[in-house]
C-alpha cells in the first residue's frame, strides 16, 4: 500500500511539472489585455513586438492585413481591436479581441478572421 502511495505521488509531481513546463514553452501563453503586457498596444491594432531589435511594436491597424517576408520573429503579438484576428507563421492560431499571445515565434502574416474562424 506504501509503495502504491508513493507511485501515485510520483505521477503526480511528474504531471505537474509537465503541465508548468508545457504551459510556458515555446507554445507562450495567451493572456487577457488587463494582463502585464510587455508593450502598450493602442486600441484598434494589432501589435506584434519584435524579439529583436528597439522594442517598438510592428502595428497592423484594425481590418487590415500584413504579410512578412521574410518572417518577423515575435516575442508577443497583441490584438487590441474588437475582431478576431489569425496569425499565420510557424505556430498558427486565432488571437481573440483584446488578448495576447507571448512566447517566440516567427509570424508571416496576420489578418482579421472570416466570419470569427481562422483556417489553420
Amino acid at each position: 500500500m506504501r509503495s502504491r502511495l508513493s507511485g501515485i505521488r510520483r505521477i503526480a509531481v511528474v504531471g505537474a511539472a509537465l503541465a508548468v513546463a508545457l504551459g510556458t514553452t515555446a507554445l507562450g501563453t495567451a493572456s487577457g489585455a488587463e494582463g502585464a503586457a510587455a508593450v502598450d498596444c493602442p486600441k484598434g491594432y494589432v501589435c506584434l513586438l519584435p524579439l529583436f531589435g528597439s522594442g517598438v511594436p510592428v502595428l497592423v491597424k484594425e481590418g487590415d492585413s500584413a504579410k512578412y517576408d521574410p518572417a518577423l520573429t515575435v516575442a508577443e503579438v497583441t490584438n487590441s481591436t474588437a475582431v478576431t484576428y489569425c496569425v499565420g507563421g510557424d505556430l498558427n492560431y486565432p488571437l481573440a479581441a483584446g488578448r495576447t499571445q507571448t512566447g517566440t515565434s516567427r509570424v508571416t502574416s496576420v489578418s482579421p478572421s472570416a466570419g470569427g474562424a481562422c483556417l489553420l
